[in-house]
């Protein structure tokens, strides 16, 4: 018989309160009986007659004081046939993090987006996710997100703010008023088509592009000078045998680090094509791209231009042609022999040789392309024909100012930009919008752009939403939701589209500009395939036709350069993104605050870098806290002693200091953004002649990492390209009182494999030391924030880190970086102190630990010789409903007092089994996939079967260049690290 326990829980409440209740209750609860069976008198009744009514009655007691709470449950009425309960679907997408657009796919459990993986279909970033789209279904789950449209902070219905912005805006139009539409520079194709439609339907409109770092504005603009087209270029770093980078951090954060990591690891790959290219770096502080170069140089930001111009005028002399409009003032930094050696090298390769620059100064990015011109490398490893052409009729952020001022604006709308925030001029602009009849923003929560204007129309987030990209010409890749919205929100693309009377839901925008455009294209026969295989996939390559690029007009050099002074002052201010909270906008994302930036490792905060030389001169240690002083503004802001800085320059990560961003952003760290100079109407992130003073104050920086150099012991083992090509074990070699080979003899009988014993390799060479692995890791795993307290008592709980090592003059060091995650070492010394065998070794190799066993001890993390255990303190707060939904179902979450660490992602190696069996096949080299080696741009991390002798792990653990960590332990590490390989041209082993 059926249970009626649910529907007398359901009234219990309103019955409580019956004299008659429990003679009511006990009449409702008798089971029907059986045909020809006489009902028990009542003076008969059972034991179990007798429980169920006191059960009744102390239910009745329960819920007399309080109402019971309604859950309501909602079942499918037909399950859609690609939902199974328990298992995951993915969905193919593009990621919306920057402006590098990389291929997506998301994992989603019952409806829930619980993973970003990166697609491997994708012909650009080819499966790599950086840390910021990694973090991005958090923010999905953001619960500081807004949630329905607001008029003046009051809710309002999407039809009534539809009806104030149509009529505001035909009201501007009449009058000649300008109707302002401010957005980034990328879109996507789609999106770009309904900005055009909607300022057909408006004559008065116009766009603003606002770009808080300026990078990918300032080389558009400078191949408008060079080249008459106002386009970013495809670079090729993988096509290049000589790189010479000034200040573009193009491993970090520089246009599509993703996409250049794996290029660049490519193009470096000694071991597969026994050559490597040979990077040069010249900047002002130390970057991720910085501290993978073989050869680094450091100048103050005013002469990094100085520096290029001279590289300019060498490359000419060689070239045999005459430069007018170089800058005269020669640099004082570098020697002549240094500037000679760079001008050679890049001479030498010619049309395998790149030039790249960062920054927001246009004039740099002039001579960049005049030194690319000079090589004859377009075409090759930079491509207009191949790049993507931005806004060239777009007004500047000053224009804007101008009109605000004079009061000629009537409707400005903000889509998914906050100059408010990002701009050294967002107070003046944020009084000037109280002047204006209507504005407007799209933003995803009330930033602090959304909280000066009278409307806000939320967008979804791009988990949550339709759209595509194409970064790379011919490359067209589609942006599908994984989820139905959240919340009460509407895409821009369909706001705009509103607006311009002519409604359409985003998905039918999209599909029919894709019918339009890009299947002509394709070359295939019926739409509907060609569109569900695009779904399916992500991506398409379209066959283009290859288009001749324009010429370089010489002329563009003098145009770019009106003089050159020396900046006054003895400081020079740097402003610059970090891998995690790039310009602020994922500042509220509790992984990303606490991911360790990979230089300097700090979380929580921005401190403020200087050189050691220069903070030993003026008694400064970290967390001094020093007043900045530029263009009027200050900020108060610890310092951070970081080896590589040049001696002039304080250089300080912007997008922290929120005040609107949310719960976990606002107030954390200082905004920088006040002292951006603003030069020519543009705003300049190196700003010369500040002025730095030290308060007296002090501030702890929540640091991950204190020590930052080896002192001789061969936890990184390097080697020079020249040896390599010589040895294979290079850099390797038994180095005396380290072990090298590790002990014959052992009290350990060992462990007996039958099947699969799980190891892994790491490549040194490859590894950048992003950090998108950790974060990876961190999704998988249901790893909690801990929050900066936590960080400053060392109590971080990432199952990986990346450790970062320096060599050398700490001036201007070399730097090594090593991803460290549990050894499951064959003889764990974890393994002999647990007194409750919570962590044992498994039948394939790997050492796991058993929560539910574990008594807090700790034992084994003072046994652990890599200290890569983590004991869970507290129960870390979910306190947010909504953002528990991001927890991956298939790993437990762990309560206080247990130890937890790396498992090898054992619940993606059981489920590939699970597949396998199945489908009664073996398991193929491969097929299991960690989190960070799914994710890792550079493809450094490589996961098997150690006992499948063909297997990819098992060549590299008998690799030349393969070390195992303290072998002298004869712990038995299960994780091989490959010697790092560097090409300096020295020639020497070590």
């Amino acid at each position: 018989m059926s249970d009626p326990l649910p529907k007398y829980w359901q009234s219990l409440a309103e019955r409580a309160s019956d004299p008659g209740f429990l003679t009511q209750a006990q009449d409702e609860f008798a089971e029907p009986l059986p045909v020809g069976v006489a009902a028990t008198p009542p003076d008969a009744n059972s034991r179990r007659d007798f429980f169920k009514l006191m059960g009744l009655s102390a239910a009745a007691a329960m819920v007399a004081c309080q109402r019971a709470p309604v859950q309501k449950i909602i079942p499918y009425v037909a399950r859609p046939d690609e939902v199974t309960p328990g298992l995951a679907l993915w969905y193919a997408s593009t990621c919306n993090g920057c402006s590098a657009r990389c291929g997506l796919l998301l994992k989603t459990r019952d409806g829930r987006p619980i993973k970003v993986e990166g697609n491997d279909e994708h012909p650009v970033s080819r499966g790599g996710v950086c840390s910021v789209g990694q973090a991005s279904v958090l923010s999905l789950y953001d619960a500081s997100r807004a949630r329905f449209p607001t008029r003046d902070a009051k809710r309002v219905s999407w039809t009534e703010l539809d009806a104030d912005v149509t009529q505001a805006l035909s009201k501007a139009s009449e009058a000649g008023q300008g109707i302002r539409v401010v957005l980034p520079w990328h879109l996507g194709p789609t999106a770009e088509s309904a900005v055009k439609r909607f300022l057909a339907a408006y004559p008065t409109a116009r766009t603003v592009r606002d770009e808080p770092l300026g990078e990918l504005s300032s080389i558009a603009e400078a191949h408008r000078i060079t080249h008459g087209i106002h386009a970013v270029p495809d670079y090729r770093f993988d096509k290049a045998t000589v790189i010479a980078s000034f200040g573009a951090d193009f491993l970090g954060t520089w246009v599509s680090p993703v996409a250049f990591t794996r290029q660049y690891t490519e193009a470096r790959d000694a071991a597969g094509q026994r050559k490597m290219a040979r990077h040069y770096q010249v900047e002002p502080m130390m970057t991720l791209t910085g501290a993978a170069a073989d050869r680094r140089f450091v100048v103050a930001p005013s002469e990094l231009p100085l520096v290029l111009a001279d590289l300019v005028r060498r490359l000419a002399v060689k070239a045999g042609r005459e430069l007018p409009g170089l800058p005269s003032v020669p640099p004082l930094t570098l020697d002549e022999a240094a500037k000679e050696e760079l001008a050679e090298a890049l001479w030498a390769q010619r049309q395998g040789a790149l030039v790249v620059a960062g920054g927001d100064d246009v004039a740099t990015q002039v001579l960049v392309n005049t030194a690319n011109a000079l090589l004859g490398n377009e075409g090759r490893t930079v491509s207009l024909s191949d790049g993507t052409v931005l806004d060239a009729d777009a007004l500047s952020l000053d224009a804007l100012l101008t009109e605000l001022r004079a009061g000629s604006v009537g409707v400005v709308l903000f889509l998914g930009a906050n100059p408010v925030y990002t701009d050294p001029r967002g107070e003046e602009l944020a009084a000037l919008l109280t002047k204006v009849p209507l504005t407007l923003s799209t933003s995803d929560r009330r930033d602090e752009t959304a909280v000066h204007v009278g409307l806000h129309a939320p967008e979804p987030t791009a988990l949550e939403s339709w759209g595509d990209a194409e970064v790379r010409r011919g490359v067209v890749s589609l942006r599908q939701p994984a989820v139905a919205p959240l919340h009460e929100t509407r895409g821009a693309v369909e706001s705009l589209l509103q607006w311009a009377g002519a409604p359409q839901p985003h998905y039918d925008f999209l599909r029919a500009r894709w019918e339009a455009e890009v299947f002509t294209l394709a070359g295939v026969v019926a739409f509907s395939a060609f569109w569900d295989d695009a779904l399916r996939r992500g991506v398409v390559s379209l066959p283009v036709a290859r288009t001749e690029a324009p010429a370089f007009q010489e002329e563009g050099l003098a145009k770019a350069w009106k003089g050159v002074a020396r900046p006054p002052g003895e400081w020079e201010l740097v402003l610059y993104p970090t891998v995690a909270v790039r310009d602020g906008a994922p500042a509220n994302n509790g992984w990303l605050q606490e991911v360790a930036d990979p230089i300097t490792k700090a979380t929580w905060g921005n401190p403020a870098c200087i050189a050691p030389a220069r903070a030993k001169a003026l008694g400064l240690k970290d967390g001094d806290v020093v007043k900045v002083v530029a263009g009027g503004k200050t900020v108060s802001v610890p310092v951070l002693v970081q080896a590589g800085t040049h001696p002039s320059v304080i250089a300080v990560p912007v997008g922290y200091g929120r005040t609107h961003a949310g719960r976990v952003a606002n107030s954390i760290g200082v905004n920088v953004y006040p002292l951006t100079a603003v030069r020519e109407g543009r705003a300049r992130h190196a700003v010369p002649g500040v002025t730095v003073a030290a308060t007296g104050e002090q501030q702890p920086l929540a640091l991950t990492q204190t020590h930052h150099r080896l002192e001789g012991r061969p936890h990184v083992r390097e080697a020079e390209l020249a040896a390599f090509l010589a040895n294979p074990r290079a850099g390797n070699e038994v180095q005396a009182g380290h072990g090298g080979g590790g002990h014959s003899l052992s009290m350990w009988s060992g462990h007996e494999y039958n099947g699969h014993r799980w190891a892994m390799a790491v490549d040194l060479s490859a590894c950048t030391g992003c950090s998108a692995c950790v974060v990876s890791c961190q999704a998988e795993n249901n790893i909690p924030s801990v929050g900066r307290d936590e960080v400053l008592r060392r109590r971080e709980m990432h199952w990986m880190r990346i450790d970062r090592y320096y060599q050398g003059d700490e001036a201007n060091p070399q730097v090594v970086h090593q991803p460290m995650m549990c050894q499951h070492c064959e003889n764990a010394p974890c393994e002999t102190v647990c007194p409750v065998l919570a962590t044992v070794h498994s039948s394939e190799g790997l050492n796991q630990q058993v929560y539910n066993r574990c008594v807090g001890t700790r034992y084994c993390a003072n046994n652990c010789p890599t200290k890569v255990r983590r004991f869970n303190w507290f129960d870390y707060p979910h306190d947010e409903p909504l953002e528990r939904m991001v927890l991956n179902p298939d790993v437990v979450v762990r309560s206080r007092g247990v130890m937890e660490k790396c498992s090898l992602c054992v619940q993606r190696i059981q489920e590939t089994k699970a597949v396998a069996n199945r489908e009664g096949r073996p398991l193929r080299d491969g097929e299991i996939q960690t989190a960070c080696q799914q994710s890792c741009p550079a493809k450094a991390i490589h996961f098997g079967d150690v006992n499948d002798p063909d297997s990819q792990v098992a060549r590299l653990a008998k690799d030349g260049r393969a070390f195992r960590l303290l072998e002298e332990l004869n712990i038995g590490s299960s994780i091989t690290y490959l010697t790092k390989i560097r090409n300096t041209g020295s020639g020497s082993g070590t």
